[in-house]
């Protein structure tokens, strides 16, 4: 099947022109071709409109070592499911940019009918790279608890410092610090609003007794913890 029937066998203007969406955004047939794919997804992944239109999205997307519950590949199961009128729930899902980087993906999936059966499956995605590997970091039980701590390598004893007990968000503040993160890379990141962003900072230095972000961070470092 060549493009311009695939463009016929949807209204493009709806999907182009019905939403309006900071997230990638592309949508695809029940064949897996590839119908539209907004700047946004271009921006995201790197590929361009006219370079994927027409295209089966495994294709484009796989990074060919997902191992998440939803794998693009072949009939996933999105697509098996939009063939059956169902919808997929939120999923994360390993993809390659076009440079060939990894990156980690959330999508969500939306069905556009047009009859009894829906036309064109739409996927919106974000990039959750960073933050799931801060969530990872920062998993319960990994905070350390107040107090110096003698610890023996070798024939050499250090004293470590210990962290007061970290809630969560100052866990995963404190390692967007020392990755260079900004207030605003922050609340992207962790997809919350810059004045929380900002109070999860301002809490974290005045629990660890710290003027700044760099003694912050200095001081995780001397615990261990970055």
């Amino acid at each position: 099947m060549g493009i311009s029937r695939l463009e016929k066998q949807v209204d493009r203007p709806r999907t182009r022109g019905g939403f309006n969406t900071a997230d990638g955004m592309f949508s695809v047939a029940g064949d897996q071709r590839i119908i539209t794919w907004n700047s946004a997804a271009e921006k995201l992944l790197g590929y361009t409109e006219q370079q994927v239109v027409g295209k089966k999205c495994y294709d484009v997307l796989c990074a060919g070592n997902s191992h998440g519950r939803v794998r693009c590949r072949r009939e996933c199961v999105v697509v098996t499911n939009a063939g059956k009128g169902r919808v997929t729930r939120d999923f994360d899902l390993e993809c390659k940019t076009y440079d060939g980087a990894p990156v980690l993906l959330n999508m969500s999936v939306l069905l556009l009918r047009s009859g009894p059966s829906p036309r064109e499956v739409l996927h919106l995605f974000r990039d959750v790279t960073d933050r799931r590997s801060v969530e990872r970091a920062s998993s319960p039980g990994r905070s350390a608890v107040n107090g110096e701590l003698a610890v023996t390598n070798g024939n050499s004893t250090v004293v470590q410092y210990k962290l007061p007990p970290l809630t969560t968000r100052e866990d995963q503040a404190l390692r967007l610090l020392a990755a260079g993160k900004n207030t605003t890379d922050i609340s992207e990141i962790l997809a919350i609003r810059p004045l929380t962003a900002r109070n999860h900072v301002s809490r974290l230095l005045a629990k660890l007794g710290c003027r700044s972000r760099l003694e912050a961070v200095a001081l995780g470092t001397r615990s261990g913890l970055l």
